[in-house]
């Protein structure tokens, strides 16, 4: 089974008095450089939610946010950092003496200071959040490697299709081949025969054919590009590790074989064959680019 290296997943779980939001995000990357984005006092996750990622998240660059907010009930007890406050004061008044500033702090100015009131956790800093952040670690995750999934039949799909086009091409190549030879020898005589005076040397002519079916002769390149189709529908339909840096350096050298062809290529019709397997080999290249 292939993935592709594009994939998005979220996921929202609420457990009194947390509501936690898991959001994960991938796009293509030669290696695996995977980000988690946690609030400051959580940052003990990460190496669980990385070791986690590794295990499914070969290649592509993955960022995961994780949003954390608090819902409050009706009686939930709030607490004041009383020693906080303290030092807030203790800095303002700092402050106005060194530089001479006239103003007092304020009630409203104090509530609103970061980390002086918040709801009071009953059992302890963090009880029970960091379960809630996991579990939906764990859901965003499923949902993130099930739309890789999704996205890895498609692009196998259209990979094997372009595949049996090129198969198809490459089996016409193969039957136009042996004709080649026939006609260029059936052409050469034509044109001697056109010339008024010249005698037709059968030597001479023996030995341009020789020349010509040793330059043509593709039938090296048929059998590796026959092999390649081969080893890409079975790499596709046995995947159990990340296969796209093979499926790559397949697809360049199918490209080879068919330029080979081309170059060696003195029929026309063959000619217009090696092109089109060219091109449908940049399709699948543009495709093999997603996968894993």
């Amino acid at each position: 089974m292939i993935r592709s290296m594009t994939g998005f997943g979220r996921a929202q779980v609420s457990s009194s008095p947390f509501q936690v939001v898991v959001e994960m995000r991938s796009v293509n990357h030669r290696y695996a450089d995977l980000r988690v984005k946690l609030p400051a006092d959580m940052s003990v996750l990460e190496e669980p939610m990385q070791e986690r990622l590794k295990k499914v998240v070969r290649r592509g660059r993955l960022d995961v946010t994780v949003s954390v907010a608090r819902r409050t009930r009706g009686g939930a007890s709030i607490e004041v950092d009383a020693a906080l406050v303290d030092s807030y004061i203790r800095a303002a008044r700092r402050i106005q003496k060194r530089h001479r500033l006239a103003g007092e702090l304020s009630l409203d100015t104090v509530m609103r200071l970061p980390e002086v009131v918040r709801p009071r956790d009953e059992d302890g800093p963090g009880a029970g959040r960091d379960a809630v952040v996991m579990k939906a670690f764990g859901r965003a995750l499923a949902a993130h490697d099930a739309m890789r999934v999704r996205e890895g039949r498609i692009l196998e799909r259209d990979i094997l299709g372009r595949m049996k086009a090129i198969d198809r091409l490459r089996e016409s190549m193969a039957k136009r081949a042996p004709e080649v030879v026939p006609a260029h020898r059936k052409r050469l005589l034509e044109r001697l025969n056109g010339a008024a005076g010249l005698r037709v040397d059968e030597g001479r002519l023996a030995q341009e054919v020789a020349l010509v079916a040793e330059k043509a002769d593709i039938t090296e390149e048929l059998v590796r590009l026959a092999g390649y189709v081969e080893q890409t529908a079975e790499i596709l339909r046995h995947a159990k590790e990340p296969v796209g840096k093979k499926l790559d350096f397949i697809m360049q050298e199918m490209n080879r074989e068919a330029n080979t062809i081309n170059s060696k290529s003195v029929d026309l019709d063959l000619c217009r064959d090696a092109l089109e397997v060219k091109a449908e080999v940049e399709k699948i290249r543009e495709q093999v680019q997603n996968i894993e």
